[in-house]
């Protein structure tokens, strides 16, 4: 019951926004012309500028609602790494994706046994400079 409260309470704070919303809506005074044409006479109702009222304030809710939700989606779609894969007409296949995927994972591999080769020629240096630092010292002293 303690969370059927809040969402009571809510949905009725709802309801009133919308009944005073539509009450707001509603014209008090029409102008009036003095040759009026066919959209004059249409717009001389007040429950035609009500209804016209309601609906773009309606068209406006489902934009906001529409761009929250967009950006929303986009943003979680983000966060669980799921990239977009078509846009309209141009769409990636999923053996595209299969081959690039198994290019990036068949570098990667590459790359870490040149890594494992590079530390393998970096201590081989390391070993020949001190070899040549013994050799430089033995000849130092053998000319003494």
């Amino acid at each position: 019951m303690g969370k059927a409260m809040p969402a009571a309470l809510g949905m009725a704070v709802c309801v009133a926004g919308v009944a005073l919303l539509a009450k707001g809506l509603y014209p008090v005074d029409l102008p009036l012309t003095q040759n009026p044409d066919f959209i004059d006479n249409v717009f001389a109702n007040r429950g035609v500028v009500w209804a016209a009222r309601l609906l773009l304030v309606s068209a406006a809710a489902v934009l906001v609602f529409g761009g929250v939700f967009i950006v929303v989606s986009t943003g979680i779609r983000m966060k669980n790494r799921e990239w977009l894969r078509r846009a309209g007409p141009f769409e990636i296949s999923e053996t595209a994706v299969g081959e690039i995927e198994g290019q990036l994972d068949r570098w990667r591999t590459v790359a870490l046994v040149r890594q494992e080769k590079i530390f393998e020629l970096t201590d081989r240096l390391d070993e020949s400079e001190e070899l040549i630092a013994e050799l430089d010292e033995i000849v130092a002293t053998s000319f003494e």
